[in-house]
């Protein structure tokens, strides 16, 4: 990503457009913009191999930022903008930034974590320098020795303690950076002319890292502020949307729109991709039958050990699978003693890549054709009467339910079977459903052992900002043998 190889020939290009208030950057504005702040940060002692943490909404000082640290030789580092003030001195405590940018509504908890040169977007506030003032009188040309940075990104291990992971710094200029996903970026065709919906907060790894891909081939970024499904298909209509990208749930809130007279498609929508947790079945017929063949579907860790990726055809002729392999990389799927097992047999799937084994705390099997299929994650499988059961597999069941709109699987403890299956229902608006009716649907769709025990039901299941079940607050909240709501 380096604003000046497109404001060259592009300069009115747009490069980022906020969804909602319509607020954007051209790619001479983004440059211009980045080389003020990598002026300021160089002027107030930042240098290369220093980190940036950014803790801030979606908004449009976003990209700014980004640009700079990837044109300063800085570790760019967005984190999560709902951590409080303990969790965030954590981070901020292993990240040693020099700088942080924030906002106006954060700031008091950026200021109370960090120990650093505080950077803030919108009305001044008190630790904080102005993010505008900071620009004012900076130069637009690029700062004397320019270095690409790096990407570090915060995942969320089994511990529930997030992970830092951190690409190298490369010590080339930042012209000179390599493609990123290149495979993956040629399978779903984004060039120059591509115009993203990204829907999910910019801290995450997909938006963060396809917000690189995109502006470093000169297309366009419209970010929304935050997810609405209503919100999120008017965007697709009103700023000629070509790519979007969702997590499953997002795709299960936009079928809810389905039907709707208020909610039109785009003829320009041409290419859909869902990551973060693998897309059900039952999902992707649905958005086919409405959106057409258009919803690609790719798997893999924010570390960026590995990819795997499966194109609508595909995943028409093998359903339930998140692909094959991408590049060189390798899928092993391996016992408890670490050997391989046959196709079909299920076991933790590792990526191979350059003698590395890395394994991804996913349960799944690769079938005959060399297509991955995952079971569920290791850390959240129920064992009910010494039996394993993926949560994954009973919520999916589930979501064919007439009346369930969202629905999360847990084990609570049970004293007969160690465990047993305990289903969180949301209902779809208007819809009534009981108990009964949810475990014999289960049933006819599962082995009975696999099918829940007990169903509370809840207007609020607990997502992250990602969109994804926050299956650790799904424990807290109903993981106990008797609970409001249960019926």
């Amino acid at each position: 990503m380096y604003p000046p190889s497109i404001a060259r020939d592009r300069p009115d290009a747009l490069a980022y457009v906020m969804a909602a208030s319509g607020a954007s950057l051209t790619y001479r504005e983004l440059d211009r913009r980045s080389n003020r702040l990598a002026h300021f940060w160089r002027a107030n002692g930042v240098q290369p191999g220093d980190a940036v943490v950014i803790a801030m909404e979606n908004n449009l000082a976003w990209p700014v930022v980004v640009a700079a640290g990837m044109r300063s030789g800085l570790y760019v580092t967005p984190v999560n903008w709902h951590l409080n003030a303990a969790e965030l001195a954590i981070l901020m405590t292993e990240a040693r930034p020099a700088v942080v940018v924030t906002s106006t509504a954060l700031a008091p908890t950026v200021v109370g974590a960090a120990d650093a040169l505080i950077l803030c977007v919108g009305e001044s506030s008190e630790g904080c320098v102005s993010f505008e003032e900071a620009l004012a009188t900076m130069p637009t040309t690029p700062i004397s020795g320019e270095l690409l940075g790096a990407r570090v990104l915060y995942s969320g291990g089994t511990t529930g303690r997030p992970k830092r992971f951190a690409q190298k710094l490369l010590g080339v200029h930042p012209a000179d950076a390599p493609r990123r996903h290149s495979e993956l970026s040629e399978r779903l065709g984004i060039g120059p002319d591509t115009v993203l919906l990204s829907p999910a907060p910019n801290y995450h790894a997909a938006p963060f890292t396809f917000g690189l891909i995109v502006l470093a081939a000169g297309g366009t970024i419209v970010c929304m502020e935050k997810f609405d499904a209503a919100a999120a298909m008017a965007a697709i209509v009103d700023h000629g949307v070509t790519h979007s990208q969702w997590v499953p749930t997002m795709l299960v809130r936009l079928l809810r729109m389905r039907g709707r007279e208020s909610v039109a498609l785009s003829p320009t929508h041409r290419v859909a991709f869902t990551s973060g947790a693998p897309c059900p079945v039952s999902v992707k017929t649905d958005i086919a039958e409405w959106w057409g063949p258009i919803l690609h579907e790719y798997y893999g860790a924010s570390e960026g050990y590995g990819h795997t990726y499966i194109a609508p055809d595909e995943a028409r002729a093998h359903p339930g699978s998140v692909g094959k392999p991408l590049g060189s990389t390798r899928i092993r799927v391996v016992d408890e003693d670490g050997r391989d097992v046959a196709a079909g047999v299920e076991g933790t799937v590792c990526f191979e890549a350059g003698g590395s084994l890395k394994q991804m705390g996913d349960i799944g099997y690769v079938d005959a054709d060399g297509f991955l299929y995952l079971v569920g994650r290791r850390g959240f499988m129920i064992i009910s009467g010494g039996v394993n059961i993926y949560p994954e597999e009973v919520e999916e069941a589930l979501l064919s339910h007439p009346a369930v709109a969202d629905v999360g699987v847990i084990g609570i403890p049970d004293a007969e079977f160690g465990e047993s299956v305990r289903a969180v229902v949301e209902l779809r608006p208007g819809v009534e459903a009981d108990s009964a009716s949810v475990i014999a649907h289960a049933r006819e769709h599962l082995a009975h052992y696999k099918a829940p025990r007990s169903v509370v039901f809840t207007t609020d299941l607990p997502r992250l900002p990602t969109g994804k079940l926050d299956k650790r607050g799904l424990v807290n909240r109903f993981g106990q043998p008797t609970g409001n709501g249960e019926k």
